[in-house]
């Protein structure tokens, strides 16, 4: 049997044990509530778990290696070390609120204080964002399928995708979640793994930290221009913020049993992404000196592995892998389809039932997966889909968002105000002056 009947046995097995559990776990499913917030019952462990494994995705596990590799230091920066430090800054001033609240989502507060027309805005951008974002993913599933297995992209990225919406579809986040527990313990296992093989090969840190760029680890501004540090202060603003109102993660915050639960969960989650994230970062340092001249930095995570790894050992790293990028994937079907049976279905229905929501919430799913692979098959890197999700909602909503929260005498003048002149700035950047980041300026 070859190296890649191999992998590629181990890839189906994988697959098809997710969609058992995540089946068998869809059969406590039976309300909105249950599929949306998991009936607000979610312990600390399961709920630090499922932060993690939804927020370590492919950015993590795939770009930000790759970033290391070709040097790109801003967007090393921008994830693991700010997106991590967004889920302390998302439990310590969103996550209480959010839990006391009961509420399913997060746009619910900007509709509530500013106006319907912001929900069906917030809305709006969340599900583009949102769809970017998870195109980025399945494009990063893409990459790794092939790299590993010699099969064409295609037809990892359908095969995978189909089966995150089978299991979310049916089973909501009680699904999710059950899935994130068993998928992150595939992520910790295959990341270390391949990280003290590689370190081990390569003759050690001693060996190896000499030869690295100068610019390794180096997270401080890489120049002393103006425009070096506005682009510095974009990245910690825009991704510093970006988990306050990234749905998947209100999600986790609504399901915890209380809002202890909640915000511990954030600070417990946020500590071991820091801890975790910087691990394929690593790898992707290291690469620079063992394998240097790599064609297409996306691959350098499977083409370590392929390096490295005995076969087995391969097969258990591609689970890593995959459970990265089906973690997140199938958190940003869940909460775009709630977002569509929760904020957007009253709009078209006066008094839309549960049975009706979790009809819409479900088949919303499938819908939302097929525009994501449109954008994973015209996607060139994992991190400028995920820069381009996150760019859209900082530059119009993230202040507003903010001050809806915190400001007691924000009122709907003032939200739209704040919502129109950061996407209109957005806009007006974006045309005129393309080499400005026209979000942190709308922001």
């Amino acid at each position: 049997m070859t190296s890649q009947t191999i992998i590629l046995f181990g890839v189906c097995l994988y697959v098809v044990v997710m969609l058992l559990v995540g089946l068998l776990a869809a059969r406590r499913t039976s309300s909105m509530t249950d599929f949306a917030v998991s009936g607000r019952n979610m312990s600390l462990t399961v709920c630090s778990i499922s932060i993690v494994a939804t927020w370590f995705g492919s950015g993590p596990m795939m770009g930000s290696a790759a970033a290391a590799y070709a040097g790109n230091t801003l967007e090393v920066l921008r994830d693991p070390l700010v997106s991590g430090v967004s889920l302390f800054i998302a439990g310590f001033f969103f996550a209480r609120t959010y839990r006391r609240s009961r509420r399913t989502t997060s746009i619910e507060f900007i509709e509530s204080r500013v106006g319907p027309l912001a929900g069906v805005i917030s809305s709006a951008v969340n599900l583009i964002a949102g769809t970017i974002w998870l195109g980025g993913v399945l494009f990063a599933f893409g990459v790794v399928f092939e790299t590993l297995t010699g099969q064409p992209a295609a037809m990892g990225i359908l095969g995978g995708t189909l089966i995150i919406v089978v299991y979310t579809m049916f089973g909501g986040l009680q699904a999710v979640a059950a899935t994130d527990v068993l998928q992150m313990g595939f992520i910790v296992l295959g990341v270390l793994i391949l990280f003290f093989v590689v370190l081990d090969d390569v003759g050690g840190w001693a060996v190896v930290a000499p030869q690295l760029p100068a610019h390794a680890f180096d997270f401080t501004p890489q120049g002393d221009s103006p425009r070096d540090w506005f682009d510095y202060l974009q990245v910690w603003f825009s991704s510093g913020l970006v988990a306050i109102s990234t749905m998947s993660l209100v999600q986790r915050a609504m399901a915890a049993r209380d809002e202890h639960v909640a915000q511990n969960a954030f600070y417990i989650g946020g500590a071991a992404y820091l801890v975790f994230g910087m691990v394929p970062v690593t790898l992707g340092y290291i690469a620079t000196v063992s394998m240097p001249g790599i064609e297409d930095p996306n691959a350098i995570i499977p083409l370590l592995a392929m390096e490295h790894l005995h076969p087995v050992l391969v097969a258990i790293f591609v689970g890593a892998v995959i459970s990265a990028i089906m973690s997140t994937s199938d958190s940003i079907l869940l909460g775009c389809g709630t977002i569509i049976s929760v904020n957007l279905l009253p709009r078209v229905h006066s008094a839309p039932s549960e049975a009706l929501k979790l009809r819409v919430a479900r088949w919303s799913i499938p819908v939302l997966a097929t525009i994501a692979l449109y954008t994973a098959f015209n996607t060139s890197t994992v991190i400028s889909a995920i820069a381009a999700a996150i760019s859209l909602g900082f530059a119009g909503l993230s202040a507003p968002v903010i001050l809806n929260i915190w400001w007691s005498r924000l009122n709907s003048a003032g939200g739209y105000s704040g919502i129109f002149a950061g996407f209109l700035t957005f806009g007006v950047l974006r045309i005129l002056y393309p080499d400005v980041p026209a979000d942190f300026a709308g922001f």
